[in-house]
């Protein structure tokens, strides 16, 4: 089996693959998975049949590497044929296996091939879509005070506009997303920041193609803040990006409610991803109340 380096240019061929898929973990969005390819990891695919295998390898240790759970139309791939497809393949892991996986095969039936282990850090946080955007009770008090202070901070007509990203105007985030990078140089700066930064040019420079949808705040007519999700399933989109400013108190709160009122109107549910191990990404997360949590699991073969 050969595989390609996943490039922006493959969607239109693979996202029919995509079309019904079930799982509920953010890694299994296919413009996430384009977008973060040849950051970190290099992002590769195979069409086996009636699936698309995707695999990725660390670019600073291609030894690191593991296969994500097939995606296709048909029914899920069982754990003998998993072991088969590593094995032909060389790799020896499958990352992001949600909890539906090992609910439907069954530990038992799984560790006949594979060890299971749990990957804290990939947990996604999924929220109610209609909370986010109405933001009542006292759980969201705070949100709520700190979206007024931004508000009455600009009142004035015309100070504050909101507008859908589409892709004669994706360009103009890119100054915000500048901005954001300048206010983190120094010692905050990763590589993982930087990886983002690229992560989020490409979706911006691919907008269109990748099927993105997205809200930018404009204050005083520059973009300020701007958030960027797709479809993963049925009932659940993902908000893959959300950047702003911190130089303007309540944005982040105002931007995240417009998001989830103007992008996500009738969506059930709503994955903001993992917190990738960071104590404040996890903090801020679980400020927003989430519905609940996607466990992810290794399968590593015997």
């Amino acid at each position: 089996m050969d595989f390609e380096l996943l490039r922006p240019e493959h969607y239109g061929k693979l996202n029919p693959f995509f079309a019904g898929q079930k799982y509920p973990l953010s890694a299994y969005s296919l413009a996430s998975l384009i977008a973060w390819s040849q950051c970190i990891f290099d992002t590769l695919f195979a069409v086996d049949s009636d699936a698309v295998l995707f695999a990725e390898r660390r670019m600073d240790d291609p030894q690191r590497k593991h296969l994500l759970l097939p995606v296709g139309p048909g029914e899920l791939k069982p754990p003998a044929w998993l072991r088969e497809r590593a094995l032909a393949t060389g790799y020896r892991q499958y990352h992001h296996v949600p909890q539906s996986y090992l609910e439907r095969f069954g530990a038992v039936e799984i560790q006949k091939y594979f060890t299971i282990s749990e990957l804290l850090e990939d947990e996604d946080y999924v929220y109610g879509a209609a909370a986010l955007a109405e933001l009542q009770g006292r759980d969201y008090s705070k949100k709520r005070n700190l979206i007024r202070q931004f508000e009455r901070a600009f009142e004035a007509p015309g100070r504050v506009e909101v507008r859908l990203i589409a892709p004669e105007n994706a360009g103009e985030c890119l100054g915000c997303l500048e901005g954001w990078r300048e206010e983190r140089l120094g010692e905050d700066w990763t590589a993982v920041l930087e990886c983002e930064r690229r992560a989020i040019t490409k979706c911006l420079e691919n907008f269109s193609g990748l099927e993105l949808q997205g809200v930018m705040v404009c204050v005083d007519n520059k973009v300020r803040g701007f958030g960027i999700g797709s479809r993963l399933k049925e009932d659940t989109w993902t908000l893959h990006f959300e950047k702003a400013t911190d130089q303007i108190k309540g944005l982040y709160q105002f931007l995240d409610r417009e998001c989830a009122k103007r992008l996500f109107h009738g969506v059930e549910f709503l994955n903001k991803e993992s917190d990738m191990g960071d104590a404040g990404l996890a903090q801020a997360k679980q400020s927003y109340r989430p519905a609940f949590r996607v466990k992810s699991y290794q399968l590593a073969l015997r």
